[in-house]
């Protein structure tokens, strides 16, 4: 493998110099348009907008906003000066805000005023007060605000730096040196600063494209979250960096909006986790028509049920659709199926390490490597996090010596390569004495033709140690009951691992970026589930 030694920028500058006139952004909702050209002009102005504001060189600036144009404009410019982006969740609430701007260290802010969203200027102004270095709140507004500096009053400010200026911050900037602090979801505590660094990002970047074969014909539709690594990196640098378009179809994710924007702007790629995609494909717009120019994407960020994979490889004709696994901490995708991978491999496991990771299997215990086949931790090296900001002691317990990163997933890896989830370390569930791996019984719940997702979770017994609960929420319109699943799991699911309690439930608790918060779902339970202490005996319950 050749590292690819360039900073986001360099890389960017080239694709520009190749395709100036081709698209590269179109933000349907907002009616946005930008070639190569016009992007990187945009850029060069915002570049030099924060320079003006005296953002140097290594300085932190928050991106607090929904998918919109000025998002990227926005980590371009910072990535061009060699400033650090910082992406905050736009639903987080100014308690969260504050921490992340206060842990940083950030200097400025870039946030959004629209019909939806007129709290988030007085949210940064809240969290201002437990933020001593911000001192520029940018927003992206039509009208003046008396409180911070609109897009417009800001871009114009670069016209008083010239391009010396702006060239010589450039120079200063090294592959090695931070792009962003992207912070983890924070499901199970306060969230922790993964700082990442222009050689990871990039590589990483250019290494999935690779694997997934995109190019400057390609389309990709835009509708992950942009705060999320998903979005801002897998989705929008690799797309940018492989001179691909970018089509936003809105600020927030809409299954309508995605659908028609996937039909009038052609797209050829779609990017999600498999509930976003049980949500497209059960909108009624969608069909074959809606996906018949779509024959590429990625599904992460949970395990792809084998139905659902079908569906959208078979029935919608996305033939080239990949599984991939990745964590924020290895700059993004480490594992990747190709796309010509029988659906089979694309549901049963999440590929091949790509050509800049490593992948192996550790006893989660010693800590010793295991051999193929062998369930144990998944652990990566290779681009990793420089480090958890200014968390010394969080790093050396996550890298070890010889540089690999323990990730908490178990899994396993065949005398091919390809690697296989079989759970989270904290996900495992121990009833009377028996491990039960949630994704097992997922997978085979999932087999009853009327379920759209479920979740299997363990939660606390005084008696057995844990419980398991399935809750399960069914295809719309499908009339699934109660009855029918209990039936279903009786014949298919393993006695010692079955559920004792099922739920058909309209949707689950999750992240921002649509991860299930599964920790929520045990406390839920073991409220609702909580007569169970007063002697009732575990049984399939219906509620």
């Amino acid at each position: 493998m050749e590292t690819v030694n360039k900073t986001i920028a360099q890389v960017f500058a080239g694709v520009v110099q190749k395709n100036p006139n081709n698209d590269a952004l179109i933000h349907v909702e907002a009616g946005a348009r930008y070639n190569y050209a016009l992007l990187a002009w945009e850029v060069e102005r915002a570049a030099k907008g924060f320079l003006k504001l005296g953002i140097t060189h290594g300085q932190a600036v928050a991106i607090w906003a929904p998918n919109i144009p000025e998002w990227i404009i926005s980590l371009l410019a910072l990535a061009k000066i060699g400033a650090v982006a910082v992406p905050v969740d736009p639903g987080a609430s100014v308690e969260d805000l504050s921490f992340v701007l206060a842990d940083s260290r950030c200097t400025a802010v870039v946030t959004a005023r629209g019909p939806e969203d007129e709290e988030m200027v007085q949210g940064v102004l809240e969290a201002k007060e437990s933020a001593p270095d911000l001192t520029s709140i940018i927003v992206v507004a039509d009208k003046t605000d008396p409180e911070a500096m609109v897009w417009s009053e800001f871009t114009a400010l670069g016209t008083e730096i010239d391009q010396t200026s702006l060239e010589s911050a450039a120079a200063l900037m090294r592959p090695e040196e931070p792009a962003a602090i992207m912070y983890t979801s924070g499901t199970t505590g306060r969230p922790k600063g993964v700082v990442l660094d222009h050689l990871g990002l990039v590589n990483k970047s250019v290494y999935s494209a690779q694997r997934q074969r995109f190019g400057k014909e390609d389309r990709f539709c835009l509708f992950f979250p942009l705060y999320h690594m998903f979005g801002n990196t897998c989705i929008a640098l690799t797309g940018l960096l492989s001179g691909s378009a970018l089509i936003m179809p809105s600020r927030v994710f809409r299954p309508e909006a995605a659908l028609e924007s996937m039909k009038r702007q052609q797209c050829t790629a779609v990017f999600g986790s498999p509930s976003m995609f049980s949500a497209l494909l059960d909108n009624p717009l969608s069909g074959q028509k809606v996906w018949k120019t779509v024959k590429k994407g990625t599904i992460g960020g949970a395990p792809c049920p084998v139905e659902l994979m079908k569906r959208i490889v078979i029935e919608m004709g996305v033939s080239g659709l990949v599984a991939a696994w990745g964590i924020t901490e290895a700059s993004s995708w480490i594992t990747m199926t190709d796309p010509d991978d029988p659906i089979e491999m694309r549901v049963g496991t999440i590929g091949k390490a790509l050509p800049c990771s490593e992948v192996k299997i550790a006893d989660p215990r010693s800590g010793e490597d295991l051999p193929i086949n062998t369930q144990g931790e998944l652990c990566t090296r290779g681009f990793l996090m420089k480090s958890y900001h200014g968390m010394p002691a969080a790093t050396a317990a996550a890298i070890d010596r010889e540089g690999w990163f323990h990730t908490g997933d178990l899994g396993e890896i065949d005398d091919q390569g390809y690697v296989r989830i079989t759970g989270r370390l904290k996900d495992v569930i121990k009833r009377n004495g028996v491990e039960i791996f949630p994704v097992e019984v997922e997978e085979i719940l999932y087999g009853h033709s009327k379920v759209s997702e479920v979740q299997v979770f363990g939660f606390p017994d005084p008696e057995s140690g844990q419980e398991v609960a399935a809750w399960i929420k069914a295809r719309e319109g499908s009339g699934l009951t109660m009855e029918e699943i209990r039936e279903f799991a009786r014949k298919h699911v393993p006695a010692e691992k079955a559920p004792h309690f099922f739920k058909i439930v309209s949707g689950y608790p999750t992240t921002r970026s649509g991860k299930v918060q599964k920790f929520k779902l045990s406390e839920l339970a073991a409220i609702e589930y909580g007569r169970k202490d007063n002697g009732a005996q575990p049984l399939y319950t219906c509620s």
